[in-house]
């Protein structure tokens, strides 16, 4: 054993900071201790609390260990991860006093672990993608998988487990030979050595002071136990990826690894979260074969099978062609070239997985623990947007490894003794898995390019599940008549055309084609926008062909969904096949002008569309919507509007809000299509009126009471759904009625019609229909997502004074703020009647499995109005009053003192 030793400059030990975070055992043993508390809290966690409100189960194993931790480690400093593992750590102990067997032969197979991790995991993940965000699944598998790996360590010596059966076992020992450390001894100061500390130290029976001969590390995990044991054992920088420029005993399990991740990760997301999300998904050969077998729903699970098999063949067909060119056996040309392709994974990952923290993980993993450890801390804003610039240069991480492969095999192939000319053939058959790989990602970009992305449904279904519209078809049947990039897209709305295949209509304008969606975005063309439109055309629903307008049967209202209109219009070529249509799904048939007719109505504004205001801005995306009683068009921000009915007693009251966007103080009109209505006192739903000339909208108020005014509209944007709801709450009262408040006016209202909602729990100080909101008082809110209490939503409060708060919603989807008290005027310039305006801004982001976008984003607008607190007002009397008071005491005081001073010289005087 060596105490003392002179440390080389690349060994990481000779720097005391990094010696003490790598070798200092107090240390070590700590951040053990936190890790295993940190997992089993989230395994805990997990089983008591597994709904889907639980972040910190999903924000610890998915967010912070993997894939942050381990992706960004692994090519970086090495096997760091495993050293810290709570398995190993506590393992070590249990090896200890467990039965020390020798784990037996058909376990000594590293292809178990590999196994777990590339079926067990990903081939579910794919096949069942929900299934492992659940943090209830998540909490059962490593809960299972921590009582596998304790057995095995009581059982076995020597770690058996890590090295065979840990799914990231085999896993971390294949990437690490990519990392720029590497674990071995001072070999000249070994040389003498007899005692052997380093290989007693080691719980995996391994001899550290070989690594260096051997250029191998074998199943290290660096818990630098043999570091601690002699100071002979160093840690040290190497140029990345060392270990693979020169001999090693080579392991075909860890080429495996290389394939097989590449195959899981990659490749098999670039089909089913890339190639699934194109206008021609139908046609990729994963979906055809799902749907051959009847099996659409797993299309996922075809994808990632297709993904292996593609990369499992062009590896061992390229290897196979090299080993042929160099003219040696396939088994020494796979186990020597086939280390060369591990960075095409760990690096394509790195770009992605950081990108993933910058925009969500983040995020995740703050709010995770706030929430697991009630650290209570609400605001939390992502490091970065999709959609940053920065973060593009992530994505040339991908081709950093693809050129360090390339690399990487150039070095390889000097190892095997051939001729150049044989070993320029052999480069280039060796690297058909890396131009496939190069292929896919052109390909991608290639079919968005021409084909786009999926657009969103735009019939009348609130549902959260999935549904294969009646209307679509597999892109290979649907005739697309027009061309350019945009063919697959209706020319008015931009909807894809495949997906509503069967409302297709199309027409000439000056001897091009175009095609439409339905005969609602033709109704816009030809007489909304007037265009010279000739030889109009439909699809006939049965054979799927084109045909003269003039020579179909229109089936309207039939309980089928409808495309952009609240009435659906199928067209056939066949009475007969009409009339059969109908006795299933109910309608009547008209001719094509009444079915023209029929769409017109559409563009009648009564219940859904856009209001006539100023476009000149246009709405963001992201950008909220919400309803003000001010007309944002009137001078100085207009004044709330009101309408009695003009002069007949009978006629019923109406109020009018516009639909803007902006801030409270700058506002433009929301000209933007939505679906508006409101729930009246009894909450009864109506409809919203529009009014295109005034540009907004109005509502009945016949009785006095609450109501509650809603504003729904959906847009898809790269790749992210954007579901925004503007809600208004307006208490009507008036002397003329003889309503009076009751319990049921106090009670929250549920609305099936809205997914996304906030709610005000009104207090009990509300008890007539003339209650104003005032400031300084509390006000509480519950936040319902499919009308179930929703927790972590971000909440921002914001003032038209520029004051800003930022809450978060409880377990309970409770969330509570006191209104400010900003009004400080001077005592003759105070007025009760001064209002003050907060919007409150509800957001919440989830992931999402459909196959139109990857995220799901809500927001929801809530303005309120309120007033100084009548006490701050009656404080100013009561302040003149207890001045007074003070002043008259004051006056007492001084007489009282001057009185008593008199008397006492008069005293002395005396005296």
């Amino acid at each position: 054993m060596v105490n003392f030793i002179k440390r080389d400059n690349s060994d990481i030990f000779s720097r005391p900071i990094l010696r003490f975070i790598f070798k200092n055992p107090k240390f070590l043993f700590s951040i053990r201790i936190i890790v295993l508390a940190i997992f089993l809290y989230a395994v805990y966690y997990g089983f008591s609390h597994p709904t889907k409100e639980n972040i910190f189960t999903g924000a610890v194993f998915w967010g912070l260990f993997w894939a942050l931790f381990m992706v960004s480690t692994l090519p970086t400093f090495g096997r760091i991860f495993c050293g810290i593992c709570p398995h190993g750590f506590i393992g070590k102990y249990i090896t200890k006093f467990g039965l020390k067997r020798n784990i037996p032969k058909w376990l000594q197979n590293r292809y178990i672990g590999i196994f777990l991790l590339v079926v067990g995991w990903w081939g579910i993940y794919y096949t069942f993608p929900g299934f492992w965000k659940s943090p209830l699944a998540t909490a059962g598998m490593f809960g299972g998988m921590t009582a596998i790996a304790f057995l095995f360590y009581y059982l076995y010596k020597d770690m058996s487990y890590c090295k065979y059966i840990c799914p990231i076992g085999s896993m971390c020992r294949a990437y690490d030979k990519l990392s720029f450390t590497k674990l071995e001894t001072y070999t000249d100061t070994c040389k003498d050595c007899r005692t052997f500390e380093c290989a007693k130290a080691c719980p995996y029976d391994l001899k550290p002071f070989t690594f260096a001969k051997k250029n191998s590390m074998d199943d290290c995990t660096l818990c630098m136990e043999c570091a601690n044991s002699c100071e002979a054992v160093k840690f040290k920088f190497t140029k990345p990826s060392q270990k693979l420029f020169d001999k090693f005993k080579t392991i075909n399990a860890e080429i495996w690894v290389y394939i097989l991740i590449l195959a899981s990760i990659p490749v098999s997301m670039t089909f089913a979260h890339g190639l699934d999300r194109s206008n021609i998904s139908d046609t990729m050969i994963w979906n055809q074969t799902a749907q051959f077998f009847g099996m659409s729903s797993y299309s996922g699970g075809f994808a990632f099978v297709y993904a292996i098999v593609f990369t499992v063949f062009f590896t061992l067909f390229g290897i196979y062609l090299a080993s042929k060119a160099l003219k040696k056996d396939f088994s020494t040309t796979f186990s020597t070239l086939g280390y060369a392709f591990a960075p095409l994974f760990i690096l394509s990952s790195l770009g992605h997985t950081l990108e993933t923290f910058f925009i969500k993980d983040y995020q995740t993993i703050i709010q995770g623990f706030s929430q697991a450890f009630g650290f209570g801390i609400a605001d939390v804003s992502p490091l970065a947007k999709r959609g940053d610039a920065w973060l593009s240069y992530l994505g040339l991480l991908k081709w950093l490894g693809i050129i360090w492969t390339l690399i990487l095999l150039y070095i390889r192939l000097k190892l095997i003794d051939s001729s150049k000319i044989r070993k320029v053939f052999a480069y280039i058959f060796a690297s058909l898995l890396v131009i496939f790989f190069i292929g896919i990602n052109m390909y991608r970009g290639y079919i968005f390019e021409t084909y786009g992305a999926k657009t969103s449904s735009h019939s009348h279904s609130h549902g959260g599940t999935k549904e294969e519209l009646f209307q679509s078809v597999p892109f290979k049947d649907a005739t697309l008549l027009q061309d350019g990039k945009g063919k697959t897209s209706c020319s008015v709305c931009g909807m894809n055309l495949p997906q509503y295949y069967k409302t297709n209509h199309s027409a000439k304008l000056d001897g091009k084609i175009k095609q439409y969606c339905s005969i609602h975005c033709l109704c816009e063309d030809l007489l909304i926008n007037k265009l010279p439109l000739s030889d109009i055309q439909v699809v006939d629903v049965k054979s799927l062909k084109f045909l003269d307008v003039r020579n179909a049967f229109y089936v309207v209202k039939s309980t089928k969904p409808a495309t952009m209109s609240m009435v659906s219009k199928y067209a056939f070529e066949d009475k007969e096949e009409a009339l059969v249509f109908i006795q299933e799904n109910g309608g009547e048939i008209v001719d094509f002008d009444s079915a023209l007719k029929l769409a017109l109505e559409d563009f009648i504004p009564k219940k859904r569309g856009k209001p006539n205001g100023n476009t000149s801005i246009t709405i963001k995306d992201n950008q909220a919507i919400f309803f003000t009683p001010n007309n944002p068009q009137s001078k100085g921000g207009g004044r709330p509007a009101h309408s009695h009915g003009g002069g007949n007693k009978n006629e019923i009251p109406t109020k009018k809000l516009w639909l803007v966007f902006g801030d409270l103080d700058i506002q433009n009109i929301a000209n933007t299509e939505i679906l508006g209505f409101y729930y009246d006192k009894n909450r009864s739903k109506q409809e919203l009126i529009l009014n295109p000339k005034e540009a907004n909208y109005s509502f009945e108020i016949p009785n006095n009471g609450y109501y509650n005014i809603y504003a729904v509209s959906e847009i898809i944007s790269n790749y992210t759904l954007y579901h925004k709801v503007a809600k208004f709450e307006y208490l009507h009262g008036s002397h003329a009625n003889k309503d009076k408040f009751g319990d049921i006016d106090k009670e929250i209202l549920i609305s099936n019609e809205v997914k996304f909602d906030l709610v005000r729990l009104k207090s009990d100080e509300e008890d007539n229909f003339f209650y104003k909101n005032y400031m300084g008082e509390e006000l509480v809110f519950k936040a319902l997502f499919d009308n179930q209490p929703l927790a972590n939503a971000d909440i921002n409060i914001k003032l038209n004074t520029g004051w800003s708060k930022n809450i978060k919603t409880d377990q309970q989807g409770i969330a509570k703020f006191h209104i400010i008290k900003d009004y400080f005027p001077k005592w003759n310039e105070f007025d009760k009647r001064y209002k003050e305006d907060l919007l409150i801004a509800m957001t919440y982001e989830q992931d999402s499995q459909n196959e139109n976008y990857f995220v799901e984003k809500y927001i929801l607008t809530y303005p309120i109005s309120f007033y100084p607190a009548t006490s701050d007002y009656k404080s100013y009397a009561y302040g003149l009053f207890i001045g007074f008071i003070v002043l008259l005491f004051g006056i007492f005081l001084v007489y009282k003192s001057r009185t008593l001073k008199k008397d006492y010289q008069n005293e002395v005087v005396n005296d």
